[in-house]
C-alpha cells in the first residue's frame, strides 16, 4: 500500500506548523524577506505575514526576526530557534517516510525505531549490521558477554566492557544492532575438521566464538580475496571477506550450507538511548 502523510505540528489543539508554513520559513531564510519568501512559497504577503505573526506568538522564542523597511528595504531572517524548528521538522519527515516505507517490507521490524533505521537508513563502514534483541547478559569483572537473538532466530555473542554495558543501558529485551566487519569473519563448511572435534572441544561451544549457520547466497572474487554472503533466513544475511587461498572457500558453491565464524570481541553493539 502506498500512503501519503502530511506532518502537522499542533500546540494545545491549535495548528502551529505544516508543510506550507515550513516552506515559508525556508523561503524567508533563502530570500531574507517575508514578501519575497511569500512569493517563493506561493503565498500572498498577508497570508505569510499572518503566519509569521501567529508562529512567533505561539512559540516560546521568536522564529523570525524582521527589520522595518528603510532606504535599503526591510529584511527578515530565521532565528536559531527557527532554524532548529525547520531542522526538526525535516527530521520528523524522514522518520515518517521510513515508517511508511517499512510497511511494505516484511523484513523490517515495525516495533522498533532502531530496527527500521538499521534496515532502511543506518550506514556504517562495517559490512554486516544485524538487528536483534538482548536475551542474556553474563557479567564478569571487566567485561560482559551479551547474548543477542537475531530476527532469524539465531544467536550471537558480543564481548564488551562492563562500562559499555552500563553506558548503553543494556539489559535483556533491549533492541540492538550488531556490527561486524567482513574481514573478521571466517567461513567453515559442515565437513570442516574443526567441526569433527569432540563436542567438548568444538569451537562453537566456546562463549568467545560465534558460529552462525546459513546457506551460501553469493561468491565474489578478486585477485586476492573472496567475498562470501550467507543467508541466515529471509531477514538476515552475513558477509565474510577472506583470503582467496582458504581451503574451504575453494570448494564453496551457491546453495551450500556453511558457518560464519567470528570472535565475540569483533562484535560492536549499537543502540538508541
Amino acid at each position: 500500500m502506498d500512503f501519503d502523510a502530511i506532518l502537522t505540528l499542533s500546540q494545545q489543539g491549535k495548528m502551529f506548523a505544516n508543510p506550507r508554513r515550513i516552506a515559508l520559513l525556508k523561503a524567508i531564510a533563502d530570500t531574507g524577506s517575508i514578501s519575497q519568501g511569500a512569493k517563493q512559497a506561493g503565498l500572498s504577503y498577508k497570508a505569510a505575514y499572518d503566519a509569521v505573526k501567529e508562529m512567533n506568538k505561539q512559540s516560546e522564542s521568536p522564529l523570525i526576526e524582521s527589520e522595518k523597511g528603510g532606504k535599503g528595504g526591510g529584511g527578515a531572517s530565521l532565528t536559531n530557534h527557527g532554524q532548529r524548528l525547520v531542522q526538526m521538522y525535516e527530521l520528523l519527515e524522514q522518520i515518517q517516510s521510513m515508517g511508511l516505507e517499512a510497511l511494505n517490507d516484511d523484513s523490517v521490524p515495525l516495533h522498533s525505531l532502531l530496527g527500521v533505521m538499521s534496515k532502511l537508513s543506518l550506514q556504517t563502514s562495517a559490512r554486516n549490521q544485524l538487528f536483534g534483541t538482548i536475551k542474556r547478559i553474563e557479567n564478569h569483572a571487566l567485561h560482559d558477554l551479551i547474548s543477542v537473538e537475531l530476527q532469524s532466530g539465531a544467536h550471537l555473542t558480543a564481548t564488551i566492557t562492563h562500562g559499555s554495558t552500563v553506558r548503553l543501558n543494556l539489559h535483556p529485551g533491549k533492541d540492538v544492532v550488531a556490527l561486524i566487519k567482513g574481514p573478521a569473519i571466517d567461513i567453515q563448511l559442515p565437513a570442516s575438521p574443526l567441526l569433527a572435534l569432540s563436542k567438548s572441544e568444538q569451537p562453537n561451544a566456546a562463549p568467545d566464538q560465534n558460529w552462525l549457520k546459513g546457506k551460501v547466497k553469493a561468491i565474489d572474487t578478486d585477485d586476492s580475496s573472496v567475498e562470501v554472503t550467507l543467508t541466515l533466513n529471509q531477514d538476515d544475511e552475513i558477509c565474510a571477506l577472506i583470503d582467496k587461498g582458504s581451503e574451504d572457500v575453494s570448494t564453496l558453491s551457491i546453495g551450500d550450507d556453511a558457518y560464519a565464524v567470528f570472535p565475540s570481541a569483533q562484535v560492536i553493539l549499537a543502540t538508541l538511548s
